[in-house]
């Protein structure tokens, strides 16, 4: 909007400017134009002035007004004074446009006229000729914009039935920023749509089983195992909500980092300790003494964590958690001799509610959101996930993180 306001008023400054100058030339050109009749005229009056012996008999000879006004050595131009020392008429319009006739006698200068009087209103034509002009540069300069504009208007229209189609625009086109937020917002919509059938897929699936087994539950001869296992799949249930919860609120809120010097080192530790008291192999850690980060550590704890998880889920008996660092990035590497993930899907499995195996057993994990959660967080703190081979055979997670002052 303001490169739109900033072209408008320098198009209308330039226009009014240039307008103005070339309509002011044609205007002086045309006053000072001479009627035909002026050259015999100026002929006239100079053999007259010759012969008079005085301003009243020139003036009785012409029946025009004749006063000396001067004795023609100062105020007038070389090369007007020149000719009035060769004897020729000089015409002079006075402030009113009135035409005069000045030439040298006897070493004074004589003034005949008025000639021709001024008039009041000849530049109503030149007003007019300036607004008309104007509005044809301002239109020509609105067309394009109202182009632009109405393809906007249409693809807006036909967005509710089809949000396939982006808006595209000449890349000078003045509005070419609201044409890009437009499309940023359709692909946003899009991305939400998709969100929410996928949604509806893992939802009408996931919070199922476990109601269909609690409901089975419900109707066996109570018991200590019926009740182990309806607390069971009660707490699978809450699991399952609160993955969701966190997502949506992962999804719907911008960046709300809280930057501080965090020590991995330290934090890596802490997260090893305590998921080794879970089920699952043991973590290997290689860590330097101690690596420091702008970030915010209750995010980056939980990617890290969601990778570890992850790897221990699908590891085989090895699970391997380093980190490298260079002068520019920090490098966090959660390694796992599973079977690993194919080329193809590499990308995909980064994706929201995206499981590799279709089953979704309470065994092999969760919704397919642990690894969706890590690829926000980190392209919150500006830095990429890469999925490669893993030294171990399996997968190789690496989070690469800038350096930056907090």
């Amino acid at each position: 909007m303001r490169r739109l306001l900033t072209h408008f008023y320098v198009f209308l400054l330039l226009a009014i400017i240039g307008l103005g100058w070339s309509l002011e030339q044609v205007w002086r050109d045309y006053q000072a134009e001479l009627p035909p009749w002026f050259s015999a005229l100026t002929q006239s009056v100079s053999s007259l002035t010759a012969q008079a012996e005085s301003p009243e008999q020139l003036s009785e000879q012409l029946g025009l007004a004749v006063a000396v006004v001067g004795d023609g050595r100062v105020g007038w131009p070389e090369a007007e004074q020149r000719r009035l020392e060769q004897g020729e008429a000089l015409p002079v319009f006075s402030a009113d446009q009135s035409l005069y006739l000045y030439l040298k006698k006897n070493d004074v200068i004589w003034r005949i006229g008025p000639i021709a009087d001024g008039t009041d209103s000849t530049n109503y034509w030149y007003h007019l000729l300036f607004f008309v002009l104007l509005a044809l540069l301002t239109t020509l300069w609105i067309r394009p914009l109202a182009r632009d504009l109405h393809s906007l208007e249409n693809h807006l229209n036909a967005f509710a039935t089809d949000q396939s189609q982006t808006l595209k625009l000449p890349k000078r086109s003045l509005i070419q920023g609201l044409a890009n937020s437009f499309n940023r917002m359709r692909n946003q919509i899009q991305h939400l749509l998709g969100l929410q059938r996928e949604l509806t897929s893992a939802v009408s699936h996931d919070l199922r089983t476990p109601l269909a087994r609690m409901k089975f539950i419900l109707e066996m001869p109570d018991s200590p195992e019926v009740r182990e296992a309806l607390s069971e799949n009660v707490e699978e249930m809450e699991s399952l909500v609160e993955t969701l919860l966190d997502y949506a609120r992962l999804e719907g809120q911008e960046e709300l980092l809280e930057l501080s010097a965090v020590n991995l080192t330290e934090l890596c530790e802490n997260l090893a300790e305590k998921l080794e008291q879970l089920p699952g192999p043991p973590i290997a850690l290689q860590l330097p003494d101690q690596c420091t980060l702008a970030c915010d550590g209750h995010y980056l704890e939980r990617a890290i964590q969601n990778l570890v998880q992850n790897a221990r889920r699908h590891a085989v008996s090895k699970v391997a958690l380093h980190i490298e660092s260079d002068p520019k990035q920090i490098h966090i590497h959660v390694d796992d001799d599973g079977p690993g993930i194919a080329e193809h899907e590499k990308e995909r499995v980064l994706q929201p509610f995206v499981r590799l195996e279709t089953s979704r057993s309470r065994q092999s994990g969760g919704v397919g959101l642990g690894l969706t959660i890590v690829a926000r967080i980190v392209e919150w703190h500006q830095g990429r996930i890469h999925i490669t081979q893993s030294p171990l055979g399996g997968s190789r997670f690496t989070l690469s993180l800038p350096r930056r002052n907090h």
